[in-house]
């Protein structure tokens, strides 16, 4: 576990590598993740962006409604909606040279969405940084222990175990 200046120093001696996989993970509670969002802003990077309001912006009013009465019938569809909004919103937020901080990805897991679009976008001109309300425990990420009922996991090999921290 690290504090949180700890981090940002990481953090920015790894944005400075040229070339190579740029996906980055903080974990730790909601309460540390927005504490470390306040940091960082704080030390010149933007601020981060919600990938739960992203997706629900991007999906227009009526088709919303159609999901949500059809859901429990016909659950594909939400999860196609969910899983072409996510990919949508985090292509138009990735920027060349720049670094791209997502917090608030809750909605990803229910519906099962596939990370590895992250791993395959973060690399060389193209950094991410997630903010992640999970812990370790041994070699396994945790998402939100003792919030659900449901057990959901980041895969380990999605994040480079240099490139993951744990907030104290």
């Amino acid at each position: 576990m690290m504090r949180d200046i700890e981090i940002i120093q990481s953090l920015k001696s790894k944005l400075n590598a040229p070339s190579g996989r740029h996906l980055y993970g903080v974990l730790g509670t909601y309460q540390k993740l927005k504490e470390f969002s306040e940091r960082l802003v704080e030390a010149n990077f933007e601020k981060p962006i919600s990938v739960n309001i992203g997706i629900l912006e991007s999906i227009p009013d009526e088709d919303f409604r159609n999901l949500a009465e059809n859901e429990s019938k016909m659950p594909e569809p939400t999860a196609n909606h969910v899983k072409q909004a996510f990919e949508k919103y985090i292509r138009s937020h990735l920027s060349s040279n720049g670094l791209v901080t997502l917090s608030d990805l809750e909605l990803l897991f229910p519906y099962q969405i596939d990370f590895n679009l992250l791993r395959t976008l973060a690399a060389d001109d193209f950094k991410v940084l997630l903010l992640l309300r999970g812990e370790r425990h041994g070699d396994r990420i945790i998402m939100f222990p003792g919030l659900t009922e449901h057990q959901y996991e980041i895969p380990v090999t999605l994040i480079s175990e240099n490139h993951l921290w744990e907030l104290k």
